[in-house]
């Protein structure tokens, strides 16, 4: 049954019949509660109740009835939740509007009230004492910041004793609220990552991809659930023999850089094909990025297309992304593909021009982001020399061979590095 009733029959307080002597101390209460709230509670009001009906039921403790009241912020009442113990009933359900009754104010104010009672119509009930605490969040009405939860208890006897108990017993209760919805988040934000996760893997190619005269191979790691790296492969199915290839690094990290690598990944895929024009195709990008992501949301971006031909022509544009390394077979020397442009999401009216290189028979490029070459041992990072010769030394292995022992190499060297970041390598080699 729900309604208001008098303040008389409400109080969460009244004069307890029978007195309970053994002591409990304030560190045995909060370890009693921390106990009791280690347990398994399909709801939080479970765990309240339990709580309550442990305190109430103690011989170490000189309480013999309590109730638990919820806040109503819509109703701006307090509704009764639980009660039990040495009390009269008032019954699951009832509400008491916010101003009928003092108390809930000075609680509100002071979280632990313990007083005499001072409403001459409830002493003559015999209700003397009254004593509550604040449990949970606090919810402002009408400018007075309300506790989502009140236990009230039933006493004889006040003193500073009692209110360092009422205190403990709110603070250790609403410690357990805290944790249980942070652990609640926690499950739904992984349940959410992983979620991300499997679009983020679908979203990404096969690793192994063949085109024409090369053979591909990438692979991105992330460092936690999600990650920041993405690479992609481009058919161009209204122009077989050229193809895209792209890889990115979002500079914030989690899910956050995630979101943005999803959104510039999909962007491209819609873009490869309608727009000709490369510089005119990353302007577009950057602009879009700019009005959706804040202007700290950077990400670097490497471009380039792939031409099945004789020349082996590769045009590509680089926003700000580490250089891409190109093994010569002729002379069995490396260089690096130059920075055409700066990263993606710095100016509105940024500009990324386009250059082009060679790819002959048996030559290589590797495309990375920096926690490749910025891998640390601890000491000092990979760096693009290592990488380099790394190369070099395996040059004539295929493209997926050579792009394990990139990862594998690095992964070894940063084993005992304090700080880790994704990974993502491609390697494109022209096979004839």
């Amino acid at each position: 049954m729900h309604g208001k009733i008098r303040i008389a029959h409400v109080s969460f307080f009244q004069e307890s019949v029978s007195v309970k002597h053994t002591h409990m101390t304030q560190r045995t209460l909060y370890r009693l509660i921390e106990t009791i709230g280690a347990r398994d509670f399909a709801e939080e009001s479970d765990m309240m109740r339990a709580i309550l009906d442990e305190i109430v039921m103690n011989e170490r403790i000189t309480i013999t009835g309590g109730r638990i009241w919820r806040l109503l912020p819509e109703q701006r009442s307090y509704e009764l939740l639980h009660e039990h113990g040495n009390i009269e009933s008032v019954g699951i359900g009832f509400t008491i509007d916010l101003k009928e009754y003092a108390t809930f104010e000075q609680v509100a104010r002071r979280r632990t009230v313990l007083s005499d009672e001072t409403n001459p119509a409830l002493r003559n009930k015999g209700i003397v004492k009254y004593s509550a605490t604040g449990i949970g969040e606090r919810v402002t009405i009408d400018g007075l910041a309300f506790y989502e939860y009140l236990m009230a208890f039933n006493t004889t006897h006040v003193d500073d004793e009692l209110r360092y108990m009422l205190s403990i017993a709110g603070q250790a209760v609403t410690q357990l609220l805290q944790n249980r919805r942070s652990e609640a988040r926690r499950k739904e934000l992984l349940s959410e990552m992983e979620l991300a996760r499997d679009l983020q893997r679908r979203l990404l190619p096969e690793h192994e991809y063949h085109f024409g005269r090369y053979e591909l191979y990438g692979v991105s790691l992330p460092e936690k659930t999600v990650g920041g790296d993405f690479f992609n492969y481009y058919e161009m199915r209204e122009d077989p023999v050229r193809m895209g290839v792209s890889i990115g690094d979002a500079a914030s990290k989690g899910f956050s850089a995630a979101v943005q690598a999803l959104f510039v990944s999909g962007a491209l895929m819609m873009s490869v094909e309608t727009e000709s024009k490369i510089s005119s195709m990353l302007r577009r990008i950057n602009a879009i990025n700019r009005r959706i992501f804040p202007h700290e949301r950077f990400l670097t971006l490497c471009y380039c297309e792939l031409f099945d031909n004789e020349e082996g022509l590769v045009l590509y544009s680089n926003a700000g992304h580490p250089k891409p390394i190109h093994y010569h077979a002729a002379t069995g020397t490396t260089s690096e593909l130059a920075v055409t442009g700066p990263v993606i999401g710095l100016l509105d009216d940024a500009q990324f021009s386009v250059t082009n290189t060679n790819v002959m028979k048996g030559d290589i490029l590797v495309l990375y982001t920096d926690g490749i070459s910025e891998a640390n041992d601890g000491e000092e990072e990979y760096q693009e020399d290592r990488l380099m010769r790394l190369i070099q030394e395996h040059a004539a292995d295929s493209a997926k061979e050579l792009c394990r022992e990139i990862l594998q190499a690095v992964q070894t060297f940063s084993a005992h590095g304090a700080y880790s970041d994704d990974k993502t390598v491609v390697v494109i080699k022209r096979i004839r």
